[in-house]
């Protein structure tokens, strides 16, 4: 009965995350192309009419739905019933590469199991390119229903990373002096500017690895499991799960040496948000 409940809501995740996609297309297409943007936190931490617009789309159609479950997202915070399952809901991630049209946002939907504290299923809907990742718990990890996997790069030497910055300008400084001592000790470090996605590259292996700190649970817990059905690990950085302190994902293989790296440097510099 549970994998039933866990399949019908990754259907609907899927459902809802297309609807979301020809909202923000519908939005964007044409020469009027009004966003309403304010700030939140910073000058840099950037919400516009579109996100709300899609969160309450995806809000609307999960308590038609699913009307016991809970509702977790970005911009409506907690809601919903008392039913054992809640759905963490960003209705972009990557806002301000959507503000200027930079192709690298997302949807992304996580179910989680509320009684064993579990993600069981996520997707994350790359917009402009229009690639759809998933997994449910044990099932695999796909894009556009093909199976993905992980790389198997053993050496960090040679590995290609993936990093975010946070939206304080302390934090980024921060964050800035660890990619400096960082680089010269990898093969190269990318900077999409959208955790999920930057999650979904490491489970069909275009990073080896990814870390970043400042993450808020809609921000990674459609992309862990994708990476880990995928074959991958996803961590905290002192914790054993993934958080606002750290996150970290790699092909499991190089781990232990990203993330000791990364906690030393954390360390010294004090990048954490």
């Amino acid at each position: 009965m549970q994998e039933n409940e866990v399949a019908t809501r990754l259907d609907a995740a899927r459902a809802y995350a297309r609807a979301g996609q020809e909202l923000i297309l519908s939005r964007i297409s044409g020469p009027a192309r009004s966003l309403g943007v304010d700030t939140k936190t910073s000058i840099t931490d950037m919400v516009t009419d579109v996100d709300r617009a899609v969160e309450k789309l995806l809000a609307g159609s999960i308590r038609e739905d699913f009307e016991h479950d809970k509702i977790v997202g970005e911009e409506f915070g907690d809601g919903g019933g008392d039913g054992p399952y809640a759905w963490v809901v960003d209705p972009i991630d990557g806002t301000t590469n959507f503000i200027y049209g930079f192709p690298a946002y997302a949807i992304s939907i996580a179910v989680r199991d509320l009684r064993r504290d579990t993600t069981v299923c996520g997707v994350v809907l790359d917009v402009p390119r229009d690639r759809l990742y998933e997994a449910a718990e044990g099932k695999g990890a796909y894009v556009d229903g093909r199976r993905i996997s992980v790389t198997s790069r053993s050496r960090l030497a040679e590995s290609l990373i993936g990093t975010g910055f946070g939206y304080a300008a302390e934090v980024r400084r921060a964050q800035g002096a660890m990619v400096s001592e960082i680089l010269p000790l990898i093969r190269d470090i990318r900077r999409a500017g959208a955790a999920s996605l930057d999650l979904c590259m490491v489970a069909c292996g275009e990073l080896d690895g990814y870390y970043e700190s400042g993450l808020w649970p809609w921000d990674f817990m459609a992309g862990a499991i994708i990476v880990e059905e995928a074959g991958g690990t996803v961590t905290g950085g002192l914790e054993p799960t993934p958080g606002a302190a750290m996150t970290i994902a790699t092909n499991g293989i190089i781990h232990e040496q990203l993330r000791e790296l990364v906690l030393s440097l954390a360390a010294k510099y004090g990048a954490r948000s």
